[in-house]
């Protein structure tokens, strides 16, 4: 025990020895008081007593008297007599006196509380220094047991009226002004923190020397009472706490202060030490004897310091909550050092209760949480979550069954629609609610930032199942292994096809976490599987249909984010993309407009071409052109050329693209014949004449690069040529217009063109004079066709004069410049000769 020099350079003990409160705990903030007693080292000299001590030369002053150290003892009885007048001028204080008036009473409470703190440790000290060996007192204190019996007798009492101090003393306990607080009730309280350590203390010391199993069972008794008392005032705590959907428990503490949460951990730090050493009870061990008695409102097993004062605990409302409550909090201490610094999960200390949880939530699923009948189910789910979630995921060691029984609280009620998310970004309706929208949602809750508020209690479940697979789930494939044998047997395909739209929403959302996390080939498949077929559809049933293709395509999504072959799940979209595209109804369209939205998605997002993506590309193209709106044709038609020319790039750029070459392929067989039939269909065209003179272009141009494929769908260079820029056919002059011009921007292609078509240039002459008759608005596109067909040898020899060319290229109406030239030559050659223009 520290030794101090007094004025009269005498020794003297350092006896001081209390708690130092600073106020409310503020969850952010670790730090202990360093006037505590955690700091003046309580508990090292708990665990490992002093024995030497040199009693023979200090003083003490114990109740404002000072004695030698040796012979105070002496007057243990007179001690004990004045530490029992002073508890109970603090027991008389009931009634708290109202924050903000002032105390009129003179007695300084907080003297009264240090004197008798001084009192025990001395008491402790001294025992401890003479190894608690009563029989070489008994020579000159015959009755020194019947003492000790008595200040034993005396601080349990006191210790037993907790119970009985009114509830606001508890909840007004804490003062920021610490021990210079003036209210009696606070300093009543820190009496009762006190003295449950110092006594915890005093029966673990007389432990040691006697050796005894029953002394053993007595200090492991005393420990567990006074934490029984801790969990009271908790369960007054929680009792006021307002239980509602946005309460954070993370943020709301067990504590009344700072003193009681440094008392908890002063408790822990001391029995898993002890239990170490010993084999006594751990501290998890003692706490969760107390929880069982909340959980199961089982009275008849209270534990009490005297039996004449009743120490039971109240009953309280929802006893599961409250349990995890408290053992996330008491979880929270394990992130101390033994030195008081705190280390959050780094800590050596930590220790899991695991088992305890399983236990109350095994007790929470019995009593209605499984089948839904607990009327706050979902409120208190979603008070429950998030304390797991903090422990399971960053403090403790990795264990499903936590997670299986919350699943147990979700699997029959995923049809419920208070399930979904009600607020937040992602609140839409499922109508609404587009396969990027889904797949993206899932993402967030995985890898962005996590509101708890903005989510159900389901979506926390899921937040929490993901988090726990992408931390765990590759590291050991059994926890994988177990959570999906728990989910998986949950469903049948039968089962599936029985949810309303809610619970599809959710089974979909479930699946879709599953796979992010864990194995995205494996649940994709299986979700696909047990997800009912989109081929039969009627009134009740369209809905649901449209929501089932949507979790559909969320897969492809997912197969195609992770870069895995979209050709192994092709086969679950083909048939039905084949099926509704020939339907007229709204619900198909619908469907199909997710799909190209989608597809556009997985096109545009990859530059190799290496997924088998030309899997997708089919007949449907065709058919769909010509059911869609026809605000979505040119949409279809930018993707298709968009993946045409980046194929093509792939191509010539490293030949042994495969999947380049494929999609190729795929583009001649379902593309090509319906671009060539586009230009017929003026309803069709309308708007959309660029983008398929680009698409001829394209094929045009590419039949020139590569003749055999083209050939191979039977379609040539020469034959699209000849179809877009001089077919009569073709009902909107522009798309005549802008190929061309589109070709003349492009000199090679012009050049490898006119090795193939003889009559290039005839067909580009007979086209500008159509373009020039027909369509005068575009002077752009038409100066491109006049600019080539004026270097050609037959026009120039129209022209008369210089003259006549430079006003044919400046013209507004160049065609008439034309035209009349054209008259002029044929005058000049009848007057000549025979005419043979």
């Amino acid at each position: 025990m520290p030794l101090q020099y007094n004025a009269l350079e005498t020794l003297q003990m350092d006896l001081d020895a209390t708690f130092d409160c600073n106020g409310k705990v503020n969850v952010n903030d670790w730090q202990l008081s360093r006037g505590g007693l955690f700091y003046r080292r309580e508990v090292d000299n708990a665990v490992f007593p002093q024995t030497d001590c040199p009693f023979s030369h200090v003083e003490v002053k114990l109740f404002d008297c000072v004695m030698p150290g040796a012979v105070a003892v002496m007057n243990l009885k007179h001690l004990i007599n004045c530490m029992e007048m002073q508890l109970k001028i603090l027991n008389r204080q009931e009634r708290p006196v109202i924050s903000g008036l002032s105390n009129n009473d003179n007695v300084n409470y907080f003297s009264l509380r240090r004197m008798i703190c001084e009192f025990i440790v001395y008491f402790r000290a001294y025992m401890n220094s003479i190894k608690w060996d009563l029989g070489a007192l008994e020579a000159v204190m015959p009755e020194i047991s019947k003492d000790v019996d008595t200040l034993f007798d005396c601080v349990k009492h006191f210790l037993s009226m907790l119970h009985t101090i009114p509830d606001s003393t508890l909840h007004y306990a804490a003062s920021n002004t610490g021990n210079k607080c003036n209210q009696p009730e606070f300093h009543l309280y820190h009496m009762h923190l006190e003295l449950r350590w110092f006594f915890a203390t005093l029966i673990h010391s007389r432990t040691i020397w006697y050796q005894y199993h029953i002394q053993l069972e007595e200090f492991e008794n005393t420990a567990e009472i006074a934490i029984n008392d801790l969990l009271y005032s908790a369960l007054k705590i929680f009792e006021r706490l307002a239980l509602s959907w946005t309460v954070d428990l993370t943020q709301k503490t067990p504590y009344c202060c700072t003193c009681t949460r440094e008392l908890w951990l002063m408790f822990q730090i001391f029995a898993d030490s002890l239990g170490e050493r010993q084999k006594t009870k751990m501290f998890w061990d003692l706490v969760n004897s107390c929880v069982d008695r909340v959980l199961s409102r089982n009275q008849s097993q209270a534990i009490f310091w005297h039996k004449s004062v009743d120490s039971s605990l109240p009953d309280c409302k929802n006893p599961e909550l409250f349990c995890i409550w408290i053992i996330y909090h008491l979880s929270l201490l394990y992130g101390y050092s033994n030195d008081g610094v705190y280390l959050q999960s780094n800590s050596p200390r930590i220790r899991s209760n695991c088992e305890q949880v399983e236990k109350v939530l095994k007790a929470y699923v019995c009593k209605g949480g499984k089948d839904g009948e607990r009327d706050e189910l979902d409120v208190e789910l979603k008070i429950i979550i998030p304390l797991l979630h903090d422990l399971i995921i960053n403090w403790w060691q990795p264990r499903v069954p936590i997670i299986s029984f919350l699943w147990d609280c979700f699997h029959k009620r995923l049809d419920q629609p208070f399930l979904l998310q009600t607020s937040g970004p992602w609140a839409l309706s499922l109508e609404k609610k587009t396969p990027m929208d889904i797949l993206k949602q899932i993402n967030n809750r995985i890898y962005g930032k996590f509101e708890h508020s903005k989510e159900s209690s389901y979506g926390m479940f899921l937040h929490l199942i993901g988090m726990f697979l992408k931390k765990y789930g590759t590291l050991d494939l059994k926890y994988w292994n177990q959570i999906k044998g728990r989910v998986y047997t949950k469903f049948s395909k039968n089962k599936v096809a029985e949810f309303s739209e809610s619970g599809l929403y959710n089974f979909i959302s479930l699946f879709i976490t599953l796979a992010i996390t864990a194995d995205i080939t494996n649940v994709c498949i299986t979700m696909l599987d047990l997800l009912p077929s989109t081929h039969e559809l009627n009134n009740e049933y369209n809905k649901k249909c449209n929501l089932i293709w949507k979790g559909k395509l969320a897969c492809l999504l997912l197969f195609n984010e992770r870069r895995l072959s979209l050709g192994s799940i092709a086969g679950h979209f083909t048939e039905t993309i084949n099926l509704i595209s020939c339907r007229k109804d709204e619900t198909s369209r619908s469907m199909m407009t997710n799909f190209v939205d989608v597809l556009n998605t997985i096109l545009s997002g990859n530059e190799k071409m290496d997924l088998e993506e030309f899997n997708f590309i089919g007949g449907w193209i065709d058919r769909y052109l010509l059911e869609c709106p026809k605000n979505r044709i040119a949409f279809l038609l930018e993707m298709l050329a968009n993946v045409f020319e980046k194929c093509i790039v792939l191509q010539v750029s490293c030949n042994n693209s495969d999947g380049a070459r494929k999609m190729l392929d795929a583009l001649w067989c379902f593309v090509a014949s319906r671009v060539r039939q586009l230009v017929f269909d003026p309803v069709l065209t309308g708007n959309n004449y660029k983008i398929i003179s680009k698409l001829a272009v394209i094929f045009t141009l590419e039949a020139v690069r590569e003749p055999a494929t083209a050939k191979k769908y039977k379609h040539s260079a020469i034959s699209l040529f000849q179809h877009f820029a001089a077919s009569i056919l073709v009902k909107d002059i522009r798309i005549t217009q802008y190929y061309l011009t589109s070709i003349l921007e492009n000199e090679q292609a012009v050049q490898n063109l006119k090795k193939e078509i003889t009559n290039f240039d005839t067909i580009l002459i007979q086209a500008w004079i159509k373009c020039s008759i027909i369509d005068c608005e575009n002077k752009e596109s038409i100066s491109i066709l006049q600019n080539y067909i004026i270097n050609l040898s037959e026009i120039k020899e129209i022209f008369v004069s210089d003259y006549d060319i430079y006003e044919f290229k400046n013209s507004d109406e160049p065609i008439l410049i034309f035209i009349i030239s054209l008259m002029k030559k044929q005058n000049i050659l009848k007057r000549s000769g025979p005419c043979y223009l």
